[in-house]
């Protein structure tokens, strides 16, 4: 869900993925249901797991995300993979809706953490777009490119920090 909300605010120069510890090999249907409930593009969406992004930066050489934010509080605890080394993890400690049995509870519960999702991409949205950070931006411009990128991934870093604290 929260690759397809992400997506959707159409940031420059970042993209969003979703990936798991363990997935279930199907993207959950009310996940889908809530989604195409706010006209949000669901088509690409799958369940994947961490695993390909691995694979991926075995193919691309460097490649590697430049934040990783965890979600619900299950998976702040599950260990990341050695390979995804000391890259900035952030926890948002949401509830995990996919935990209720009921339909109306899960509708609930879903349709709740999408709300919460696109608030917090709306800050981020927004506090990209400010003049501090576009100032950042210049400052950081006569750093070779790696030291530019960590500089930048540590600024979203901190947005993302301040989203869930807001």
């Amino acid at each position: 869900m929260a690759e397809g909300i992400a997506n959707s605010f159409e940031f420059d120069d970042l993209s969003f993925q979703s990936a798991g510890s363990d997935p279930v090999g199907e993207v959950n249907p009310f996940c889908i249901k809530t989604l195409k409930k706010f006209a949000i593009s669901k088509s690409y969406l799958r369940s994947k797991s961490w695993e390909e992004f691995n694979i991926e930066k075995k193919i691309r050489g460097s490649w590697s995300p430049d934040i990783i934010v965890t979600l619900c509080q299950n998976a702040e605890e599950t260990s990341c993979p050695v390979w995804l080394g000391d890259i900035p993890k952030i926890s948002w400690n949401l509830d995990d809706p996919a935990i209720f049995s009921s339909e109306d509870e899960a509708m609930k519960a879903f349709e709740n953490i999408f709300i919460i999702l696109s608030l917090r991409f709306q800050f981020l949205k927004d506090a990209i777009a400010s003049t501090e950070f576009i100032a950042k931006k210049k400052e950081f411009q006569d750093l070779k490119k790696s030291d530019r990128r960590n500089q930048i991934s540590s600024v979203i870093s901190n947005y993302l920090i301040e989203a869930a604290n807001d």
